[in-house]
């Protein structure tokens, strides 16, 4: 009823209420119920390994978050990462079709249901049952129709191919168990020319530190005596913007540009071959 007083009054689309809803009214993480199964495409989940990777990665890589989605709920966070430029530097708008891999708890996957509007689709991707559970209420109960679920595994996000105009991993990259692996599978989900965005955060001691580490092993580091123990203790959830750039290409991808997003957050572009 508040979705249709909400409409009548400001002459909003059925879409724009419930996108505007999910944002004002988030339901909050006392409220996620026990798990249930709900429908996702491709329901598969592989549970993560100890060790190194097994994709090529040598670099450590970082734990995956499992706490409570608040904590992605920031006040002002849109504005700090500039959204509307990210947005506009990947090609999403009204139609599109787009992922948001390690989705969380959907922040990013609201947002994008707003941009892409009611012709277009976002595909909220996520490793833990409990998170795409989480969206997957979140969308019911803002009436929210163009998000669909997808239960992936940490080696494969499980998207369905040639299918994205365009990708967004929001902070997330850094834990990626497989990166090579997962953005291998990303480019055969995306069109020919389709732009994957990549958020995360560094600085200039973390990029000088990975390009030294490259000129004098020619491998991917984050530091030159690095190597990936497993320890999640070791790591940190920042990464240098050299690194990103490396594994992309390495994965086939093409480096567009890079946007400085202030607080240390950065914008990788890359487009799909």
């Amino acid at each position: 009823m508040r979705n249709q007083l909400f409409a009548a009054c400001c002459g909003l689309s059925a879409v724009a209420v419930a996108v505007a809803t999910a944002l004002c009214f988030p339901l909050s993480p006392s409220r996620i119920a026990a798990p249930q199964k709900i429908s996702s495409l491709s329901p598969q989940n592989g549970a993560p390994k100890n060790g190194a990777p097994e994709d090529g990665t040598m670099r450590q890589t970082a734990p995956p978050w499992t706490g409570e989605v608040s904590i992605f709920e920031t006040p002002g966070r849109e504005q700090k990462l500039q959204l509307g430029r990210v947005f506009n530097d990947l090609g999403i708008g009204q139609g599109s079709r787009v992922a948001d891999i390690g989705a969380g708890g959907g922040w990013l996957s609201v947002r994008l249901s707003a941009r892409v509007g009611p012709k277009g689709t976002v595909y909220a991707q996520e490793i833990l049952p409990k998170y795409v559970e989480f969206i997957a209420r979140r969308a019911k109960s803002a009436r929210i129709s163009n998000i669909l679920t997808i239960l992936g595994t940490p080696s494969d996000p499980k998207l369905p191919a040639k299918t994205l105009d365009a990708a967004v991993i929001l902070n997330a990259y850094h834990e990626f168990e497989t990166p090579l692996a997962m953005l291998a599978k990303i480019r055969a989900a995306m069109k020919p020319g389709a732009r994957l965005g990549i958020l995360e955060r560094d600085n200039d001691e973390l990029r000088l530190e990975a390009r030294r580490a490259y000129a004098r092993t020619g491998k991917i580091l984050r530091r030159v005596d690095e190597k990936n123990d497993g320890n999640p203790l070791t790591d940190d959830h920042r990464l240098a913007l050299d690194i990103v750039k490396r594994e992309a290409q390495r994965a086939g991808f093409h480096f567009l540009s890079a946007r400085e997003l202030g607080d240390d957050n950065y914008l990788a572009v890359f487009t799909a071959p």
